[in-house]
């Protein structure tokens, strides 16, 4: 599951670097959890999290000059927060996979054979 957000600021952010997004007095932060660098955005230019904190990988991160300012496009993609109940995007791909699995064996055991007992050779004479 990942998430684009148009940020109003520069926030150079590396690929692959793991960023936490949480609430701080009525702004939204994102904090580097490598480097322990945080922006602070207002919450309304953010899209909605659902439950926070919220954690993802960095994708893709552009930096944007335009006439009104610098805007940084960045693209998460979401990993498990430890001790968190809501399931991630990767486990909630693994479990439509595991279903996928499941449904393809059962239309194997019906259009494989498996039903049909199996013939019995014909005696042999020498």
């Amino acid at each position: 599951m990942s998430v684009t957000l148009m940020l109003p600021l520069s926030a150079p952010l590396g690929v692959g670097r793991i960023v936490a997004v949480d609430e701080d007095s009525r702004t939204m932060r994102i904090r580097d959890l490598t480097t322990g660098v945080a922006y602070r955005v207002p919450g309304s230019v953010l899209p909605e999290f659902g439950a926070l904190p919220w954690r993802g990988r960095v994708e893709a991160c552009t930096v944007i000059a335009t006439e009104e300012g610098v805007v940084t496009e960045l693209v998460l993609d979401a990993v498990p927060v430890p001790g968190s109940a809501a399931p991630s995007g990767s486990a909630v791909a693994l479990e439509g996979a595991s279903l996928a699995a499941a449904a393809a064996k059962a239309q194997a055991a019906v259009w494989g054979g498996t039903d049909r007992p199996p013939q019995e050779e014909p005696e042999r004479f020498w």
